[in-house]
């Protein structure tokens, strides 16, 4: 029988998962939160036991060695304003530019992007300092979390500081009671009235922030990609120093190539390795001979380098013919042909695929085990979706019901970007859409096989208004409040547990057998440009046709999808009746009341 527990003080849930939480000695508003990492109060309990025998016992620790209760964070913190605004707002020194002489512009950037991080807890760029700070005072790694909120709130003091400065505002540094421990550093003129201010040269460091408010803002880069992209000024930073953009080499990124490739393939995926340097982790992976980083991988992290060093050319730090004598040119491994880079479904697999219990018969808990329910939510439709359609997952995973239309009697799926919407008394709010590229805009047929399943009656039972997901049982997730990426980790353990896997083999191979077996039908040339307007790649031919070829028509597309066949999958005995589904009335389209559609 299950055991109803009562959740212990220490413990919080957040978003189903559980954590434990401790308030430091000494403070009424200095916390500590780890997360337990298990969504069962049972287990959370238990382990939430050994952590306070561990916090017990570090506390113990400290006061027998010190004879006093633990450190004061708020004071330590203190002294790390005082020093920072010291340095921020002194006079230039050899090799360092304070905050007070950057432009306007990149402190207004850079203040926000101080707020946000103070607000999301995200003091990974700060690491260094909370390092410093940790090391310096011999502070127990309980303390860590209320550390790193002290920098960032330390960052972001700073960044208000240099603006007023800048903008010649009277400033008020801290509190009154405060005022007198900073009234030295108050009184620190910029410089000699009669010397000229010599031009702002910032470090590297001094770019990163500006560069990704540019890169979420104006590029609109997925968050996923920001932080790969920030994993690797990280790494080049350690690596070639802080330095100011203009005095960087060709070496220097040569030997930046260099020390990547010796990184082992595992690298970032452990905590731990935020704790170590990159020599500490290259010696390691020595030790035990662990294999290394692709130059896939390595090449990748270039490319990151070279979007910051463009960022550094369109803010005047560095020429176009230096970033190019930094970027161009650099020797890789010869990677494999795109036919041979992933595999795809072979046809024994997917007949064994789709007689496995979701197709055919599963428990209503254990999907993977054969029984009487057939469950048509996103585990049923998407693996059928991206058969039919070679569509990349993200782009059915997300998808809401005004994306389902019709036309001339042509069902399809609009593969459009969208702004993010807010939520009205009537609607939820919506995440917004982005897509890999303009070519992937489209408008997609659906595949007969798709209707004949009854795609459609799902859509109209699951998603009656515009506004809702067609597959809610998919969280949005992450930063970038994406859908597919639970599909992507569930997939994998389902294949192997009806005994269908195949390393590479998963959600995107699908995409690749479609293509393939499509493509060995064709008879046209016409055809041909069918299937690169219905699976999102380029047209190629230049600028002229990308710009001027809008693709094909429905009837025309859906003619050619229809040639895409698989005898091997035999889903006949999951035909449903079709209901016709009315359009919302808040998408304007044709009406769809008299589409005629046949099982």
């Amino acid at each position: 029988m299950r055991r109803t527990l009562t959740q212990p003080s220490h413990i919080v849930r957040k978003g189903g998962v559980f954590y434990y939480r401790r308030v430091l000695p000494g403070s009424a508003r200095q916390q500590v939160a780890v997360s337990l990492g298990t969504r069962r109060l049972w287990e959370a309990e238990e382990r939430a036991g050994e952590l306070d025998a561990a916090f017990e016992g570090e506390l113990a620790r400290l006061q027998a060695m010190t004879g006093d209760p633990p450190p004061d964070v708020a004071a330590i913190i203190r002294e790390h304003l005082r020093k920072t605004l010291a340095q921020e707002l002194s006079p230039i020194e050899r090799g360092f530019a304070p905050r007070v002489l950057w432009p306007e512009g990149q402190l207004v950037d850079g203040e926000e992007w101080a707020r946000e991080c103070l607000a999301e807890r995200n003091a990974g760029f700060l690491q260094s300092r909370v390092n410093s700070l940790m090391e310096a005072h011999n502070l127990p790694k309980e303390m860590r979390s209320a550390i790193e909120i002290g920098v960032l709130e330390v960052d972001l003091r700073a960044y208000q500081e240099a603006l007023r400065r800048v903008r010649g505002e009277v400033s008020l540094m801290l509190p009154p009671d405060e005022a007198e421990e900073l009234t030295a550093v108050s009184a620190i003129p910029l410089l000699p009235p009669s010397v000229a201010p010599p031009p702002a040269v910032p470090l590297a460091s001094a770019l990163v922030e500006p560069y990704f408010v540019r890169r979420e803002r104006i590029d609109q880069t997925r968050h996923q990609v920001m932080g790969q992209e920030r994993t690797t000024l990280r790494l080049f930073r350690e690596v070639c120093g802080d330095r100011p953009v203009g005095e960087y080499g060709r070496s220097d990124v040569t030997a930046f190539l260099g020390t990547l490739r010796r990184l082992p393939n595992t690298y970032g995926r452990s905590p731990k390795d935020r704790r170590r340097s990159v020599a500490e982790i290259i010696a390691d992976a020595d030790s035990r001979d662990a294999p290394r980083l692709t130059d896939k991988t390595v090449k990748r992290h270039l490319s990151a380098v070279s979007q910051f060093f463009r960022f550094a050319v369109d803010a005047g730090h560095l020429t176009v013919a230096a970033r190019g004598e930094l970027v161009d040119d650099h020797r890789f491994a010869e990677g494999q042909r795109a036919r041979s880079q992933r595999d795809a479904w072979t046809s024994e697999e997917l007949a064994k695929l789709f007689m496995s219990p979701i197709w055919t018969g599963c428990h209503r808990l254990h999907r993977a085990q054969k029984g009487n329910e057939i469950i048509r939510d996103a585990k049923f439709w998407l693996p059928i979706l991206a058969l039919f359609h070679g569509a990349r997952l993200e782009e059915f995973a997300d998808l809401y019901r005004r994306d389902i239309g019709c036309e001339d009697g042509i069902w399809f799926v609009a593969l459009t970007e969208a702004e993010p919407d807010a939520a009205t008394d009537s609607e939820p709010a919506t995440a917004g859409r982005r897509l890999k590229n303009a070519n992937a805009e489209r408008n997609v047929p659906l595949h007969p096989e798709v209707i004949r399943l009854g795609f459609l009656q799902y859509v109209a039972e699951t998603a009656p208004s515009a506004a809702d997901p067609l597959f809610p049982d998919l969280k949005q997730q992450g930063a970038d409040r994406r859908r597919g990426a639970s599909v992507t980790r569930w997939f994998v353990e389902y294949r192997r547990a009806v005994d269908v896997y195949r390393k590479g083999v998963g959600m995107h191979a699908f995409r690749h057998v479609a293509n393939t077996r499509l493509r060995d039908v064709l008879v046209s040339w016409q055809q041909e440009r069918h299937v690169n307007y219905l699976f999102g790649h380029s047209q190629g031919g230049g600028e002229g046709r990308e710009r001027y070829d809008k693709g094909p028509g429905l009837t025309a597309a859906a003619a050619t999808l229809a040639l895409l066949a698989f005898p091997e999958v035999d889903l006949s005995h999951l035909y449903g009746g079709i209901l016709a589904v009315a359009e919302p009335e808040a998408k304007p389209v044709p009406s769809l009341d008299h589409a005629e559609l046949a099982p």
